[in-house]
């Protein structure tokens, strides 16, 4: 088990980066990139703290009311720098809202 931040797109896109990748910064620190975010991948709709491993489900929605449930150990790790995957095919008039794990 590891914990993870697991990141998703307004999108669909989304995936799951090691706690470790995120070195700690002092106060008035600028902060490290966490995902690369593009015109195609969207916005970053939610981040979420989740631990590997560990059977954890997550549901994500969108505006329009579509829903997904899928395992979090499923979703690709990927360095804090790479950009997702498609984790949901999200309308060209929808955008994805929430995530709970």
């Amino acid at each position: 088990m590891a914990e993870a931040v697991l990141f998703i797109t307004t999108k669909g896109y989304g995936k799951v980066v090691e706690a470790d990748e995120f070195p700690p910064k002092g106060r008035g620190g600028k902060g490290v990139t966490g995902f690369k975010v593009t015109e195609d991948s969207g916005n970053i709709a939610c981040a979420e703290h989740v631990e590997t491993g560990k059977g954890q489900n997550i549901l994500i929605t969108t505006a329009n009311g579509m829903s997904l449930m899928t395992a979090v150990d499923d979703i690709s790790s990927r360095s804090r720098t790479a950009g997702g995957v498609k984790l949901m095919n999200v309308a060209d008039d929808d955008e994805v809202v929430s995530a709970l794990v």
